[in-house]
């Protein structure tokens, strides 16, 4: 628990993690007690000095028995463009509790607080700090303010082991910004926000980084997140998330013992999908693909070659979902099993085959090629 007492010119407004007990005048210097309720990780830990204007806005816990202030401290010529900016942070609050379980410092607050750090932010305990250029009055950076916040179940709340888990506290909060985005416009905005994330440069391993802050931690990670959703399905996956977070409040947990929940969830092995993107596989997959079709008695006999091409890793293992187009200018798409490095299936179809397009929801973290 932290107990912090911050003095100052009193023209100046303090601000820290928790609760603020009380403030002391003292001749032309003030005084202000902040006090913890829960745990604090010594990097978390903030104060902040400036002469700050600030609002509020109230937030209602999910079972409505906890009422708590969000509160946001801007330097006074930035008072308005706040305003426009930090406007969303209730709905920011609702929705990522309904999504991870309550905002887990309930009975402190959250808060923001501007600082002259250019657009650098830091989800420092209940009070994030902001730098200047984030208070645009654009309201053009919601993916931090969600990032931010996120950071409060994944890395605040529950933090990593040891440096080497990183990836449960920023790919966790990068998939947060997607999984906001959905919640709010549906499976199209997660499909764009996941493609913007998308780079093919994405290099290293996930477990034990060699930068720590890389986009591969941040980016990939989230994308790592995406496909164990699809591996598992939304419902386990999900209660996967509130079930790790409960389980590992206020403590600090590891990859492995993250793996572990899911798996007593959705009661499968994962061990193959760990190894391969988090703590073995360095890049994304790369396939060439091809498809020959021949007719036979009214009827097309397709032939599917899909063949891996990895550097680093021996082969992936995964559900592929392959759209087929038709002729006749109908679709459907069929799920395939790879787990070797050059892969044929068969399959028999009424219609004649146009083209194949692998992976048509964009859900894997891979890149195709065609050879026809």
């Amino acid at each position: 628990m932290l107990d912090i007492k911050i003095t100052n010119d009193s023209q100046f407004v303090s601000v820290s993690n928790g609760n603020l007990i009380e403030t002391k005048n003292s001749g032309n210097k003030k005084t202000y007690h902040y006090k913890t309720v829960y745990p604090i990780s010594p990097y978390l830990i903030a104060v902040y000095s400036a002469p700050y204007k600030n609002f509020t806005d109230s937030y209602v816990s999910l079972d409505e028995k906890d009422t708590m202030q969000i509160y946001y401290y801007v330097l006074p010529e930035h008072f308005d463009n706040a305003k426009i900016d930090f406007a969303g942070h209730l709905d920011y609050m609702k929705t990522l509790s309904e999504l991870f379980g309550e905002y887990p410092f309930i009975k402190e607050k959250y808060g923001i607080a501007e600082f002259l750090w250019n657009y650098g932010a830091m989800e420092n305990q209940t009070i994030t700090g902001f730098g200047y250029n984030f208070v645009s009055g654009n309201n053009f950076f919601e993916d931090t303010y969600v990032h931010e916040l996120a950071h409060h179940w994944w890395g605040n709340s529950v933090g990593p082991k040891t440096w080497n888990d990183i990836w449960l506290s920023e790919g966790f909060a990068a998939y947060s910004e997607a999984l906001y985005a959905e919640a709010k416009n549906g499976k199209e905005a997660l499909k764009s926000k996941m493609l913007s994330k998308f780079n093919s440069n994405f290099n290293g391993t996930l477990y034990a980084p060699k930068d720590l802050f890389s986009e591969t931690i941040y980016d990939k990670g989230a994308w790592v997140l995406h496909m164990l959703r699809n591996e598992i399905g939304d419902t386990d996956f999900f209660e996967a998330l509130k079930s790790y977070h409960n389980i590992y409040k206020y403590s600090n947990a590891s990859i492995d013992d993250f793996k572990t929940i899911c798996e007593n969830i959705s009661r499968k092995d994962l061990t193959k999908f760990f190894d391969q993107w988090i703590y073995n596989g360095k890049e994304n997959i790369y396939f060439i693909y091809s498809f020959e079709a021949e007719s036979n008695e009214g009827m097309e006999e397709v032939t599917l070659y899909i063949d891996q091409k990895t550097r680093n890793y021996p082969e992936f293992h995964f559900n592929l979902d392959v759209e087929i187009f038709y002729k006749d200018g109908t679709s459907e798409t069929k799920s395939f099993f790879i787990d070797k490095i050059k892969n044929k299936f068969n399959f028999t179809t009424g219609r004649k085959v146009e083209a194949i397009l692998p992976d048509p929801e964009s859900k894997l973290l891979a890149e195709f090629d065609s050879e026809y």
